[in-house]
């Protein structure tokens, strides 16, 4: 994909359709995220996603190693939050592990 489409799917994250978001978020965990937790022997599912507002808010629930580690609800999570916005440039997303 080159920078420019990339750059334009971001700029447009605001205005698509909900499953379209849904579909953007799952792709950003997969191509960014999951990687990292799976070398570490963990994993996250995502369990649901919602509008709220303004806000999209992404419930997860760990799996493996990630399960009961202290950094799962604190440097792992904020990494996690920070990886999407960054990638889908749309700040107003919450992650939220159950």
């Amino acid at each position: 994909m080159s920078e420019n489409t990339q750059t334009q799917e971001t700029q447009d994250f605001a205005n698509l359709p909900f499953e379209e978001k849904r579909k953007a978020i799952e792709k950003a965990i997969d191509e960014n995220i999951r990687q990292f937790l799976v070398m570490d022997g963990g994993n996250l599912e995502i369990i649901d996603m919602k509008e709220n507002g303004d806000f999209i808010d992404v419930y997860i629930r760990y799996m493996g190693a990630c399960v009961g580690c202290a950094s799962a609800t604190t440097g792992t999570l904020f990494g996690i939050e920070h990886t999407l916005r960054q990638k889908l440039n749309y700040q107003n997303i919450r992650v939220l592990p159950i």
